[in-house]
């Protein structure tokens, strides 16, 4: 090996064909590397492997000195010029060595290829594609370069997410590498992307993105001088001046010619759905008769189109990409500028299959280079090549002799490497390419296991939990704020995989809004649970796509107060239930969490631990996990709502509670419980309990009663309307007032008006045709078909109560029946009121008791009827029929409006045992007796007369003079009346009476009030019905709203209308002239009208009525006591 060694260190490169350098002059080769060979993959959208066995005298060069650095590979070309190619060393390996020689092959492969190294996880949000990709290159700074062609920027805007203006919603890279997730968007929105060298860039070339192939570079020999425009098809030879294409051949294979895809937009509730049929010319008739079933559909899922140009738009780029494969051309020649992404003209072609290709006006038929398979042997001088030891087979010679993953297979035959490699060990180079036509656009497609991936999307592997968070990313709620989410109920959450600070620009920290699965869901309908702020949740992906989430349940999480707490090496341990023994009927214990201090972990609303007695100070809680159902939480407190199903054995239970006002319908065996605490024994049935308000409502009735229904095994239970026994005791109560009606009639005394009609005769408000009673008992006999709903509801309206086997009880009026069985108590801390618009019936078939503490007051608007001993004497009080007996105070018996007449069969008693008693009337006593005799007194008068004689025995008897004896009468007060006009005159004076004078100009106010006000500053807004103040006459004069709103005040509040001026309150009062006034009384009342008297006497001869009289002549200058009526009058 020592003459190999002296003949390389002689050999200098730049003699050579082939050469490889360090790329920057700051960064130098660790050693001489000469090259012997190569082997290079190149594919649109696909990082090249260029493979490169060198040879060096330092054989203990190390290898990890030659790799992560860039190089480059040049090829000398026909005029003298080189041809570069740029790329990392990726990977190094020692071939052979022996002595000072050594052997070794370099992996050169672009930049971009380094990205599959870096394996992430993260989200971007209203990014788009562009904005993405140049975030994760800002990550390799150091290594990255790319620009973006023209069109780039216009094709992102107005495609897949026009409606965003190319920004994605939501875009998530999961636990895929940097050039898998790129390259599957770029694809997803057909941009492809090539390798060109680049002078200033770090690894001395760069990415450019492209959506238009036919716009992209021609190849440099295409338009060299040396052999004019195009690549010429000719064989090859070394006195050519130019490089040439060898051979041609293509392909053509059956594509879909409609593409049909259909999204489903879950905002707008329904599908978008595109077809795009083919553009291509499939040939003769034959194939042409296959369009109309080869059709390709694909469901995209749930909203990645929002609109029909989208949808249009996606099914145009698959299209496009089966389109650019359904013919390929294949070519085979030595020229040594080919790359994939450029295009180049062939000329001199006489194959027949050329005619029209990519024709234009230049003339040539244009090809787009999509893959190049090139390799190259060196010029070695022949007598090293003699020493050089050769491996045994073809395959360790060309080690990338197998397509490298991730590429577009060659045709096998079509592109048969073994010419190949033979053409470059006598040529020194020669390659083979697949192309297109350059005026079909070329859209890339990715591969997997299974083939072409047309539309590719990133795969969940399964569902995936997650953190809820609130509106800046915060997993922990403040204060009552536990709610994050929008009209649609939808949450954000942060994948555990997102805690890792990640250094994009615009990386999110947590996910876009999450719709969140509902087990029922409709217009307006369903079930709803909305995620808070802080909880786990388990998340889905919608057909295994990584950027559909959606929210399926929710999870509990942390560390519970009790049982064995974990221990290394599976040690042995008690578990700690202290938490347990502090729980008591009112108290809660063992429902936190160990995991908390930001934390935050959730226990669940009930468990198991606790299945021992809930005995006082025991470890224990009655509970073995029998406790099911849902619990909430209120924002920022600790209250909950909870519906909960107790299913222990023979203890079943179910309870509807919520802790405000601590409100619960608990049902079936009941008892105390707190949280995961079942407490003591509270009874057997149902309990409907509020430390607040309740309220009990039914639009068509409400019955409670206490006679159950037969419900034993193997009986029909009856009706739930069943009413039996209520209507039996309504039959009852409607007999008794029928009775006792019957007998207050007979008895001259008010009737029972639920016997005999309450608005007219046997007529009620309930029912036109029948009395209260026998109304309230007819509509608790209501009945309703039992065949359908629709007759149910129409016999409800027309109050049917036929009976037969197809109909069911149900009242026919919304009445509120309380049957019960032993009894009904009825009890309040405070008042009870019992009030109806029609009529009250309380009866009872024996005896009913009124004992009130205080007092009993019974008023009417009409008559009030008493009748007592209607069958036989009360046997309680002597055989008495009716007694009223005051124990303390007086009896006030007295009839205001009219005659009141107490009537005897027998005899009248009137006595007093240590008083006296008094009989006075405003105008005359009349005692008389069936015989004929009475004592008359009227006025200033005494008569006594007889049909027989007079006896007076007395032991003296004195006749003196007249005199006069004064006797105050009741005053009654006035009921309201109908409001109408009244016409007031009021005049002020100092003092009341015949000696008072005007008061002119002096202020008054017109008053409501129960007492007399104090005064005029004591009279409060609300109290006041007219101000202002009296003439020079003292006269009060009123307009016309002051007229009517003192008429409505007096009408409905007469005894509570007031008069007051300084130093007076005077109560108004109205008194209408009645028939049967003498003219005495009509007189006494004009004159307390006219102000000539204070009060109405009852009489011309009381005291100070004579001197008032006289006054009352002289001012109206009037003599008659009718002048004087008829004068007082008109004032």
């Amino acid at each position: 090996m020592s003459d190999l060694a002296g003949m390389l260190s002689a050999w200098a490169q730049d003699t050579r064909l082939h050469a490889l350098k360090a790329t920057h002059a700051d960064q130098p080769l660790p050693a001489d590397l000469m090259v012997e060979r190569f082997e290079l993959h190149e594919a649109v959208s696909q990082p090249f492997e260029l493979c490169i066995h060198v040879l060096t005298l330092d054989a203990h060069v190390a290898l990890k000195d030659l790799y992560a650095r860039p190089v480059t590979l040049t090829t000398r070309l026909s005029d003298g010029s080189v041809v570069s190619r740029t790329g990392v060393v990726t990977e190094a390996r020692s071939l052979q060595s022996d002595g000072g020689f050594a052997r070794k092959a370099l992996l050169l492969q672009p930049w971009v290829a380094l990205l599959d190294h870096a394996l992430c996880s993260r989200i971007w949000q209203d990014a788009s594609v562009i904005q993405i990709v140049e975030d994760v290159f800002a990550d390799h700074a150091q290594l990255a370069a790319w620009h973006w062609d023209d069109g780039v920027a216009d094709h992102v805007a107005q495609g897949l997410f026009a409606r965003h203006g190319g920004q994605r919603s939501y875009c998530v890279q999961h636990r895929e590498s940097d050039l898998a997730f790129i390259q599957r968007l770029l694809a997803e929105e057909g941009i492809a992307w090539r390798v060109e060298e680049h002078a200033d860039a770090p690894m001395g070339h760069r990415i450019v993105f492209f959506v238009h192939s036919a716009e992209q570079p021609e190849d440099p020999t295409a338009v060299h001088s040396l052999g004019g425009r195009g690549i010429r098809f000719h064989g090859n030879s070394s006195q050519e001046e130019q490089d040439s294409i060898t051979a041609l051949a293509a392909r053509r294979e059956l594509r879909p010619t409609v593409m049909a895809l259909q999204g489903w937009d879950h905002k707008a509730n329904q599908a978008i759905v595109a077809e795009v049929p083919t553009a291509a010319d499939w040939g003769p008739e034959e194939a042409m008769s296959l369009n109309d079933w080869l059709h390709s559909y694909d469901p995209t899922g749930d909203f990645v189109f929002s609109n029909q140009a989208e949808a249009t738009f996606a099914a145009t780029l698959l299209q496009q990409a089966h389109e650019a494969r359904h013919k390929t051309w294949f070519g085979r020649g030595s020229v040594r500028t080919l790359r994939a992404g450029t295009w180049a003209g062939v000329t001199q072609s006489t194959m027949s299959l050329l005619a029209g290709v990519g024709a234009g006006a230049e003339g040539p038929q244009a090809f787009f280079f999509t893959q190049v398979h090139a390799v190259g042997v060196n010029n070695l001088p022949k007598d090293v090549r003699a020493l050089l030891p050769q491996p045994a087979s073809r395959r360790a010679r060309w080690p990338l002799i197998e397509c490298p993953a991730g590429f577009e297979p060659e045709v096998t035959g079509a592109m048969n490497t073994e010419p190949l490699h033979d053409h470059a060990e006598r040529t020194g180079f020669a390659c083979q390419f697949q192309a297109v036509r350059r005026d079909v656009p070329w859209r890339p497609v990715l591969l997997d296991g299974n083939g072409l991936r047309p539309r590719p999307r990133a795969t969940a592997l399964g569902p995936q939990t997650a953190i809820v968070v609130g509106p800046e990313g915060n997993e922990q709620p403040s204060g009552a704020d536990e709610l994050h989410t929008d009209k649609m109920g939808r949450v954000k959450v942060r994948f555990h995989w997102q805690s890792l600070d990640t250094p994009q620009r615009r990386a999110s920290d947590h996910s876009c809004w999450l719709r969140v699965m509902q087990r029922l869901s409709g217009p307006g309908m369903g079930h709803q649970f909305i995620p808070r702020i802080g909880q786990e949740v388990l998340v889905a992906f919608l057909n295994n796509d990584i950027d559909r989430p959606v929210v399926i349940a929710s999870l509990y999480n942390g560390q519970g107060e009790s049982g064995i707490a974990p221990t290394p090496g599976g040690e042995a341990a008690e578990a700690s239930l202290d938490a347990l023994s502090q729980s008591t009927d009112h108290t809660p214990s063992s429902q936190g969490n160990l995991v908390g201090s930001g934390a935050g972990g959730h226990s669940p609303a009930w468990h198991g631990a606790a299945s021992a007695a809930a005995t006082p100070g025991a470890a224990g809680q009655a509970n073995a996990a029998a406790l099911s159902g849902v619990k909430s939480k209120e924002f920022g407190g600790s209250g909950h709502n909870q519906l909960v199903w107790d299913d222990t054995p023979e203890q079943l239970r179910t309870q509807l509670h919520t802790t405000q006002a601590q409100t619960w319908l608990q049902m079936g065996h009941l008892l105390h419980q707190a949280d995961n605490h079942r407490g003591s024994f509270r009874g057997l049935g149902f309990e409907l309990r509020s430390d607040a308000w309740g309220g009990l409502r039914a639009a068509r009735g409400v019955m409670l009663s206490t006679f159950s229904l037969r419900a034993g095994q193997g009986q029909t239970s009856e009706p739930a309307g069943d009413n039996a026994a209520g209507i039996a005791l309504a039959r009852q109560a409607q007999q008794l007032a029928d009775t006792f009606h019957q007998a207050a009639t007979t008895h001259q005394t008010v009737g029972l008006a639920t016997a005999a009609g309450s608005r007219a005769a046997k007529q009620s408000t309930l029912d036109e045709g029948l009395a209260p009673a026998a109304a309230l008992t007819k509509s608790l006999m209501g009945t309703v078909s039992a065949t359908g709903l629709p007759n149910a509801l129409a016999d409800a309206a027309d109050k049917a109560t036929g009976a037969g086997a197809d109909k069911l009880p149900h009242m026919a009026d919304p009445n509120i029946a309380l049957v019960g069985k032993a009894g009904i108590g009825l009890t309040a801390g405070q008042d009870w009121h019992l009030s109806s618009q029609d009529t009250t019936q309380i009866a009872s078939g024996q005896d009913s008791h009124w004992a009130v503490g205080g007092q009993v007051r019974v008023q009417t608007a009409q008559g009030i009827g008493v009748l007592a001993g209607a069958i036989q004497p009360g046997t309680e009080a002597a055989g008495k029929g009716l007694t009223v007996i005051a124990a303390q105070g007086p009896i006030d018996l007295q009839a205001q409006a009219g005659p009141a007449q107490v009537a005897a069969k027998q005899t009248l008693e009137l006595k007093t045992a240590s008083g006296v008693v008094n009989i006075a009337a405003a105008k005359k006593v009349v005692l008389s007796v069936s015989g004929g005799a009475s004592i008359t007194i009227e006025g200033g008068q005494f008569t006594a007369q007889c049909p027989g004689k007079i006896t007076v025995k007395a032991a003296t008897k004195s006749m003196v003079g007249g005199a006069t004896q004064p006797w105050p009468m009741p005053s009654m007060p006035k009921s309201s009346m109908p409001v109408r006009d009244l016409d007031f005159n009021f005049m002020l004076t100092d003092v009341p009476g015949s000696t008072g004078h005007p008061l002119a100009h002096s202020p008054w106010k017109l008053a409501r009030s129960h007492e007399a006000p104090e005064g005029m500053a004591w009279i409060e807004g609300r109290q006041l019905i007219a101000a202002g103040e009296s003439d020079q006459t003292g006269r009060i004069r009123l307009d016309a709203a002051q007229k009517k709103a003192l008429s409505e005040a007096y009408c409905l509040h007469p005894n509570e209308i007031w008069l007051v001026y300084p130093g007076h309150a005077v109560k108004v009062s109205v008194d209408q002239e009645q028939d049967d006034w003498s003219p005495d009384e009509k007189l006494m009342q004009a004159m307390s009208a006219a102000d000539f008297s204070v009060d109405v006497h009852a009489h011309r001869h009381q005291v100070g009525s004579r001197d008032e009289l006289q006054y009352a002549r002289q001012a109206t200058q009037t003599q008659s006591d009718q002048a004087l009526t008829g004068k007082l009058k008109g004032a």
